[in-house]
């Protein structure tokens, strides 16, 4: 057969008997959606397409696990399952991206990687990474799923990390040489579970963040509770406050909510700008700042580190951020892009 892409879809490749042969010399892209099919048979099919570089997986049931070695030639991979299965990739040099949900075990050395993504892998535990080539890392977790990750990659340029778990925060170890790279942290968290008394949670999310501290920090929290909470300061082990670039808070920040996580978040890291999605949790921020703010000096020194505040509007017809003068609380009003800016010593 001289065709170079096959798309099966909604059929049942068990049929294929354990000694037939399957040679497909000419075959460089191959998608299986929907497909009923055995390890076996799969290892089959791979290992008769010499040339396939684009490997495409949706939905197939019947797949326990999946392995790409030295001598396969595989580039662009995507798996989409609704089952668990174990992916293992050992020395293959071909590999540039990866995009892939449901699995359990990882461990790997690439060499030819740009991008890998790992999406709804709730059975992953535990994953080390090795690769000079990497450029771009996503991680998504789903509920309750704390992950702990080895990472070495030195050329990386772009991490994120985003999880939906109540309060679960993953331990990574970074190791990069990259002078200029960019992280992104998505958490979302409900305060309830943690308690009063926040200390481990904010102690891992210090250590997360002392990690990523090479990098221009992006860090989007999201929560849906009212409750007041505290660091305590007896509990040891934080590190120096890490420099977050940008700072996006999602929620109903009440007025009576917003100094105590302030107190919490200023304790772990400082951020450069502040943005809040919420109208009324804007408004209830920019409330407290302006109080923080003597409007005749335009400073105001908090816990000896915060030099200066000023907030920032969008201009749209620019496209840039300008220096908000007035009242506050009435641009809020009239203003839907707002910032808060911070300045802090040392940074």
């Amino acid at each position: 057969m001289h065709f170079s892409e096959l798309h099966l879809e909604r059929c049942d490749l068990k049929i294929i008997e354990s000694t037939d042969n399957v040679v497909l010399n000419n075959l460089q892209t191959l998608r299986l959606h929907d497909v009923d099919i055995t390890d076996e048979i799969f290892d089959k099919i791979i290992s008769g397409c010499p040339l396939i570089e684009n490997l495409y997986l949706s939905f197939c049931t019947g797949l326990k696990s999946i392995k790409f070695h030295k001598h396969h030639n595989i580039k662009d991979f995507s798996s989409s399952m609704t089952h668990q299965i174990i992916i293992e990739i050992e020395n293959t040099h071909a590999l540039e991206n990866v995009h892939a949900e449901m699995f359990d075990n990882f461990s790997s050395f690439f060499s030819c990687l740009n991008e890998l993504i790992i999406n709804n892998c709730n059975g992953l535990k535990e994953f080390r990474l090795l690769s000079s080539s990497i450029k771009r890392l996503t991680i998504k977790m789903g509920p309750r799923n704390r992950i702990k990750a080895f990472i070495d990659t030195p050329n990386i340029l772009y991490f994120k990390y985003s999880s939906d778990g109540e309060g679960v925060l993953p331990s990574i170890k970074f190791t990069t040489t990259s002078n200029e790279w960019k992280s992104k942290i998505s958490l979302s968290y409900k305060l309830k579970p943690l308690g009063k008394d926040a200390t481990s949670w904010f102690l891992k999310l210090n250590k997360l963040l002392k990690a990523l501290s090479e990098s221009h920090i992006t860090l989007n929290l999201i929560h849906d509770e009212y409750k007041k909470l505290y660091i305590n300061d007896s509990y040891g082990g934080f590190y120096k406050p890490v420099v977050v670039e940008h700072l996006k808070l999602w929620g109903c920040y009440s007025s009576y909510f917003v100094p105590a996580i302030l107190n919490c978040f200023f304790k772990i890291f400082r951020p450069r700008y502040i943005q809040m999605e919420n109208g009324l949790a804007k408004f209830n921020l920019a409330e407290y700042i302006s109080k923080l703010i003597p409007y005749e000096t335009g400073c105001y020194f908090w816990l000896q580190d915060l030099e200066e505040v000023s907030i920032e509007v969008m201009d749209m017809k620019a496209k840039e951020w300008r220096c908000l003068k007035g009242t506050i609380l009435h641009a809020l009003c009239s203003e839907k892009q707002i910032r808060f800016r911070l300045t802090w010593k040392e940074q």
